[in-house]
C-alpha cells in the first residue's frame, strides 16, 4: 500500500478511486449519475470521502464507468500482488455445484502477509436442484446484487435480497436453499490464511 494511502480513511481512498476512474472514462458527474441511477450529490460526497457508500452503490458506479468493483479498493491493499479484471470479464470457474446452475466468475485475487482472498460474482438460476452444502476453512462475505434467495449458514437461514450482506466462518455448512426469483447474483469474497485449502 502507498504509505500516503495508509493514513487516509477508507472512504477517502475509495472516493479518490471512484473520481479517478470516472475522470479516466471521460464522464462528468451528471453523466455518471444518469448511467448509474445514483444522484450527483451522492457521487460527489462519495468522491470527497464524506460518506460510506454501500457495495451495491459502488457496484452500480463501477458498472456505469466500465471498471471492476475491485478497482475502487486497490489503494487499500499491498502492491505485491495485483489483479485487474476488465468490466464484464473474469475467469469462469468450474467448481463443485456448477452443474446445478451455479456459475462462478472470478473477478479478483490477491495475497500478502500470509493471507489471501478470492472474489467471485456468482449467478444462480432456477430450478435450484438439491445440492451439497459447502464447507471450507477461512471466512467468507457475500453481498446480493440482484434477485432474492434463502441462504443457509450453520443452523441459521437468511432471507436475502439486493443490498443484503452476510459474513461468516466458512467452516460452517453453507449454501443457497431456495431461490425466490428466476436468477440471483451475488458477490462473494473468500479469505484464508496461507496453507488452508478452499473447497
Amino acid at each position: 500500500m502507498d504509505p500516503l494511502e495508509q493514513h487516509r480513511p477508507l472512504d477517502q481512498v475509495v472516493g479518490s478511486a471512484v473520481k479517478n476512474d470516472r475522470t479516466m472514462a471521460g464522464l462528468t458527474l451528471s453523466e455518471l449519475s444518469k448511467r448509474s441511477s445514483v444522484s450527483t450529490a451522492m457521487i460527489s460526497k462519495i468522491e470527497r470521502g464524506q460518506v460510506s457508500a454501500s457495495l451495491s452503490t459502488l457496484d452500480a458506479l463501477a458498472q456505469a464507468i466500465g471498471v471492476p468493483l475491485v478497482n475502487f479498493f486497490a489503494g487499500t491493499t499491498g502492491k505485491t500482488d495485483v489483479s485487474f479484471v476488465p468490466a464484464g470479464e473474469g475467469i469462469h470457474v468450474q467448481r463443485q455445484g456448477s452443474a446445478f446452475g451455479h456459475f462462478y466468475r472470478m473477478i479478483g485475487r490477491a495475497a500478502a502477509n500470509h493471507v489471501s482472498y478470492e472474489s467471485f460474482v456468482v449467478t444462480l438460476e432456477q430450478p435450484l436442484a438439491v445440492r451439497p452444502f459447502y464447507r471450507h476453512r477461512g471466512v467468507e462475505f457475500i453481498h446480493v446484487l440482484s434477485g432474492e434467495m434463502v441462504f443457509r449458514c450453520g443452523d441459521g437461514s437468511f432471507d436475502m435480497a439486493p443490498g443484503d450482506s452476510l459474513s461468516f466462518d466458512s467452516c460452517a455448512a453453507h449454501g443457497p436453499t431456495e431461490l425466490k426469483t428466476e436468477t440471483v447474483t451475488f458477490l462473494t469474497v473468500i479469505s484464508k490464511a496461507d496453507g488452508l485449502e478452499m473447497g
